[in-house]
């Protein structure tokens, strides 16, 4: 049996972030390590939401061949598995929100289960039928099987370039997990308001201001919208797609 599957290549790949993150700053903590870090979960949110979650996921946007490019480095650069993985456990997620298929809901998983990527492993080869049809399957498969692979790539060359740019790296992908966890968690169940009671998830000024994405009953309302504004709420990611990668 094959240890490295793409489940638990995701798995290594979350669990060394965050162990390397918490280290640096238990062990070697320095002032400037915390605007790095702030900085890095803002920017790795937007590279998050404009590539895995807005584009691959939920098609809310068109935008140029050259950019789509750009997207797939957002999209292995954050570090929360292959886009084939990720796109397939959020479409789940979305197509059974919050009932017991759903994947990661805190109706019927422990925090902690969440949090460890402890999430299950059976979903429907027919959720990614357009990115087999994609001129990138083949990069897709690529990354999907090497992705551990090409992040131990990433820590070594970003390590030996810059440790300022290898903690940057670091600490974006560990700062943007727990943001997601915190959505996934907090937002599904515990923190906020509904401005459409039919649909799942709850909108928190608060966790918007933490994370960005803190408006996800309008989310779950709307999949297919680059943006979460409804009714004026601020997203600056939204905003981000629609000046840098968003075509009509």
């Amino acid at each position: 049996m094959n240890f490295l599957t793409s489940y638990r290549q995701t798995q290594l790949v979350i669990w060394i972030n965050q162990l390397l993150f918490f280290t640096f700053l238990i062990f070697s903590f320095s002032f400037w390590m915390i605007p790095v870090a702030i900085l890095s979960l803002y920017i790795f949110g937007f590279m998050s939401e404009s590539s895995l979650h807005r584009y691959f996921t939920h098609k809310s946007f068109n935008t140029t061949n050259f950019k789509v490019v750009i997207l797939k480095i957002f999209a292995f650069l954050i570090g929360q598995g292959a886009t084939i993985s990720w796109v397939t456990v959020h479409r789940t997620h979305h197509a059974y929100e919050d009932t017991e298929k759903d994947p990661h809901s805190p109706y019927h998983l422990k925090w902690w289960q969440i949090y460890l990527a402890f999430l299950p492993k059976n979903y429907k080869n027919n959720l990614i039928l357009d990115l087999i049809k994609s001129k990138h399957w083949n990069y897709f498969v690529f990354e999907n099987k090497y992705y551990f692979h090409m992040w131990c790539l990433v820590w070594i060359v970003s390590y030996l370039i810059n440790f300022y740019l290898f903690f940057f790296i670091i600490s974006g992908v560990a700062t943007w997990y727990i943001a997601t966890c915190i959505i996934n968690i907090l937002s599904h169940r515990y923190v906020g308001y509904k401005n459409f009671p039919e649909s799942v998830g709850l909108n928190s000024k608060i966790i918007n201001t933490f994370t960005g994405v803190g408006h996800h009953n309008n989310h779950h309302k709307n999949p297919r919208s680059y943006t979460y504004s409804v009714n004026g709420e601020l997203d600056l990611y939204g905003l981000g797609i629609k000046f840098l990668f968003a075509i009509p």
